[in-house]
């Protein structure tokens, strides 16, 4: 709720305090790694390693073992990797890798012993290792996990083939280090990482609020209104000024008039007592030093005297137990019960909302384990939240120890909306981002005005690996009525005027017709009737039977996002270009160098060219995404990052960055070589260097995280809307010694520190993307180091990252005069430049974005002639309630928009309103 230095203990002489040693552990899964040659099938559950050198960007790969007492030597062993692709083997155990492929005398690998080291933070983890192979057996297997045995001298056997074994070990130098020290030919199938995490002792405390002369029940303890102090370990602080404040006076025990029979409900302290009576009339909370930890807390309000002149709210931490308690003559009382998770040392107890709040007793106990659970980290809204918008969105920023939401989990009785006076529930849609890494409801309609509600998440939640949920509760209160809407413009709909596709982007040919990709590969071409409705679509299949005949992985399912058409086509004989990826649908193991860019032509579009291919791609939905060609005829294309923040991170695969991610590319088509496709694998296997004189493929912007869309204004300025992170993302440091390639730029500082589990969500962006200019998520391959904004002050700086150290600043080519808000949670997408003549000079020339996830709408920015953006707009009528929409374009000679919404897999028409 704030950050103080605290006490971090208990004292002894707290005899209220239930404390059950010792502390116990919980195990979260870090990551699975399958050790196999590069065209083998992936396990589900596992990303491949197929014997690369390590490297820090990647973060994993092997290394000399000779090397292992000094500087680490890396190694290549990709000619170590064997598949043996037998009937009736577990896939992870038909794979494997020599770490000792010499002591056989063979000649089909690298003969150098290898060791394998994985890049994670300090602490303890557990570490499952497999080993073994086919006959013959030839081999003594030993495996060393940070030089502990794990494995020592396994021979297989045709009963006993394989040996699996776990041990837990401390890691204390930034790698887990695995060797086969004392082997021969030692063949590895796979390793599991999971991080062991001490839980806190049992933690118990029970508090009855009362008068001073009250004994407390059996099991409790008093609270009369003293302040806080660290000796005593729990106490009162002033609501607003957050300083210890006494309340000694405010207790009461309605008893024996009152007649109540539960001694803790016939007694109370005022939170908030009013004035004219006897006591402390400064509003204030309660706090309880607790060990940092999960802790399930039970309050309870009211007053069994006679009075019913409250309103009793009752706020947890950053949730919500009780919001707008009215007591009734028959309904004096109100109990909740919540968890939460306390981070700085103390748990507080805020009347905030209330009026004449009072407390009648506290139970708080430790969750066990609870550190393996998904949770909430924050929420937007916040709990108590005022003036909130009525089409708003609820996004909740997540901890993921497992990895990603399980999106089929969010069902009605996982998320929910209610109203806190009725109970009545909200419709709406919960749903995850692409990347799993947050939970978004948006309600079916707008909210009422002025109007109280509770968001809430049950353990019904779920992540990847089926762990439930911590149940989390929120409330907020919506804006009141703000009349009509200045500036006359709005929009009507006509829901679905195409169904039945996940449509992805839209676009509108030089025929006159309709264009819209799908996640599987097809695009639909819709003629348009008079009215702005579609007639039936003709579907053109050209990248899936390009896929299949090319057997790509996958194959024939590709994503088609980005589509543009060629400044030559004509109405008669139009050429698309697109791109295309390997299709994601949910689970984390999509392969690296797997996104292209194809031109389709001829009749029908029929003909599908691979142009380039081997473009990098994130385990999930971050790939090669938006086209669009520039007032110097280049095409532009959107390269989305592998990662949250810049660092590998186990949410998203720990995939490092390639050399191409995140960035604005540009391809020149007149630099395009005879023969095609462009082979632009930069890493493993591939030699693509963008930065070749003459390189068809270049990099135009560096830092943009993951854009979907893209858009060249009449400005002459090309508008990239981006989506930013959501919390938990890890950042890379500056090396001790900077790459030599950093001369390239003249990169020559500031040095940043890494950052884990960064706390704090970043917003998504609008960037007025300029040659050369970098945009905030950093690339070590780059040599950039600094996440968006740093934290060059003890003040608030644009675009701050608060994590970092004061006085980290930003990288020196962050260019911060062209980057704009553009929403916390907005999944920032779409984007056209409006050019129809509807609403005259009031929507003409301004930006229209698309926002996926919160308030699911379109919002316009007025765009200046130097290429300035301001005056965000939401809420226009016509602009809101769609179901995850992703991309909108104009029929300029309409005015009319077509927005898809994925959320229905169908496609909605906007027309100007007369």
């Amino acid at each position: 709720m704030r950050r103080r230095l605290l006490a971090a203990l208990i004292t002894p002489l707290i005899l209220t305090v239930s404390v059950a040693a010792p502390a116990r552990a919980a195990v979260t899964t870090v990551d699975r790694i399958d050790f196999q040659p590069a065209a083998s099938p992936v396990p589900a559950g596992y990303q491949a390693d197929t014997g690369a050198a390590f490297t820090t960007t990647r973060g994993y790969g092997w290394v000399r073992q000779d090397s292992l007492a000094g500087t680490r030597v890396p190694l290549d062993l990709t000619a170590n990797t064997r598949d043996r692709a037998r009937a009736g083997v577990e896939a992870r155990l038909n794979t494997l890798i020599h770490l000792q492929y010499g002591d056989t005398g063979g000649t089909a690998g690298v003969a150098t012993p290898g060791a394998w080291e994985y890049v994670l933070p300090n602490g303890t983890y557990q570490v499952t290792v497999a080993v073994g192979d086919r006959p013959s057996y030839d081999s003594s297997h030993t495996i060393r996990v940070e030089g502990v045995a794990a494995i020592s001298a396994f021979v297989s056997t045709a009963a006993a083939e394989f040996r699996t074994a776990t041990v837990t070990v401390p890691v204390s130098d930034g790698r887990l280090t695995v060797d086969a020290a004392g082997g021969t030919n030692t063949k590895l199938n796979y390793v599991d990482i999971a991080r062991v995490v001490d839980t806190p002792p049992a933690f118990s405390l029970k508090v009855n609020f009362s008068d001073a002369a009250t004994a407390p029940p059996a099991g409790y303890v008093r609270d009369s209104g003293a302040a806080f102090t660290d000796a005593r370990g729990y106490g009162w602080i002033d609501l607003g000024e957050l300083t210890p404040a006494s309340l000694e006076g405010n207790g009461r025990n309605r008893n024996p008039a009152a007649g109540q029979a539960d001694p803790r409900l016939a007694t109370l302290i005022h939170a908030q007592l009013p004035s004219g009576s006897a006591g402390s009339h400064t509003p204030g909370a309660w706090e309880a030093t607790v060990p940092p930890g999960v802790y399930q807390v039970t309050v309870a309000v009211g007053d069994s005297g006679t009075a019913l002149d409250s309103v009793h709210w009752a706020n947890v931490e950053n949730q919500n137990a009780i919001a707008a308690f009215a007591p009734t003559a028959a309904n004096r009382h109100a109990t909740a019960t919540r968890t939460v998770t306390v981070t700085d040392g103390r748990l507080t107890l805020s009347p905030a909302g209330g009026t004449n709040t009072k407390f009648n007793y506290i139970d708080v106990v430790s969750v066990p384990d609870a550190g393996a659970q998904p949770s909430v980290r924050t929420s937007t809204p916040a709990n108590l939240a005022t003036a909130v918008s009525r089409t708003v969105s609820i996004v909740e920023d997540l901890v993921l120890p497992n990895g990603a939401v399980d999106g089929t989990s969010l069902t009605s009785s996982a998320v929910t909306l209610t109203r806190a006076d009725t109970g009545a529930v909200v419709a709406g849609q919960a749903f995850t981002s692409g990347g799993g890494d947050v939970v978004n409801f948006s309600p079916a309609a707008a909210l009422a005005a002025s109007t109280t509600y509770r968001f809430t998440i049950t353990p019904a939640a779920k992540d990847v690996t089926g762990k439930a949920f911590l149940p989390f509760s929120v409330v907020f209160t919506t804006a009141g009525d703000g009349g009509p809407p200045a500036g006359g413009i709005a929009f009507d709909s006509t829901v679905g005027v195409a169904t039945g596709a996940a449509f992805t982007s839209v676009i509108k040919g030089p025929d006159n017709r309709l264009y819209a990709g799908t996640l599987t590969g097809q695009i639909h071409r819709f003629p348009i009737n008079s009215d702005g409705t579609l007639g039936t679509a003709t579907i053109i299949d050209s990248v899936r039977v390009n896929a299949a005949a090319a057997n790509l992985p996958g194959q024939p399912n590709r994503t088609v996002i980005g589509m543009a058409f060629d400044p030559a086509s004509t109405a008669a004989a139009p050429i698309l270009w697109v791109t295309d990826n390997y299709q994601y649908t949910g689970t984390s193991n999509v392969p690296d160098w797997s996104g292209r860019i194809g031109r389709l032509s001829g009749p029908d579009l029929g003909t599908y060219t691979a142009v380039v291919t081997n473009l990098p791609r994130s385990v999930k939905d971050h790939e090669t995404n938006s086209l669009a060609f520039g007032p110097d005829g280049a095409l532009y294309v959107s390269q989305g990052s592998n990662n949250a923040m810049g660092a590998p991170d186990s949410t998203w695969g720990n995939r490092p960055d390639q050399l191409l991610s995140a960035a604005i590319l540009r391809l020149d088509p007149a630099r395009l070589p005879v023969t095609l496709p462009v082979n632009a694998k930069t890493a493993d296997g591939g030699t693509y260097d963008p930065y070749a004189s003459g390189a068809p493929l270049t990099l135009h912007a560096t830092g943009v995280r993951n854009a979907f869309d893209l858009v060249w204004h009449s400005n002459g300025h090309l508008y990239v809307p981006t989506n930013g992170s959501a919390a938990g993302g890890n950042t890379p440091a500056t090396p001790a010694t900077l790459p030599a390639s950093c001369a390239r730029r003249g990169y020559t500082g500031p040095p940043v520190p890494a950052l884990t589990s960064v706390p704090t969500a970043e917003t998504d962006y609008v960037f007025d993307a300029k040659p050369g200019r970098y945009y905030g998520h950093p690339n070590p391959l780059r040599c950039e180091w600094v996440l968006a904004g740093g934290d060059p002050s003890a003040g608030v700086d644009p675009f701050e990252v608060p994590a970092y150290p004061d006085g980290t600043l930003p990288d020196p080519n962050f260019d911060l005069a062209g980057t704009f808000d553009a929403g916390l949670h907005a999944s920032a997408n779409g984007v056209i430049e409006y050019r129809g003549g509807a609403f005259g000079g009031q929507l003409r020339g301004k930006l229209i974005n698309v926002r996926y996830s919160a308030s699911q709408d379109l919002q316009t920015f007025d765009v200046a002639a130097g290429g300035a953006l301001s005056g965000r707009r939401t809420g226009i009528p016509g602009f809101t309630g769609f179901s995850q929409p992703l991309d909108v374009t104009e029929d300029t000679a309409t005015g009319y928009l077509y927005v898809t919404e994925l959320g229905q897999n169908r496609i909605t028409l906007l027309k100007p309103r007369p």
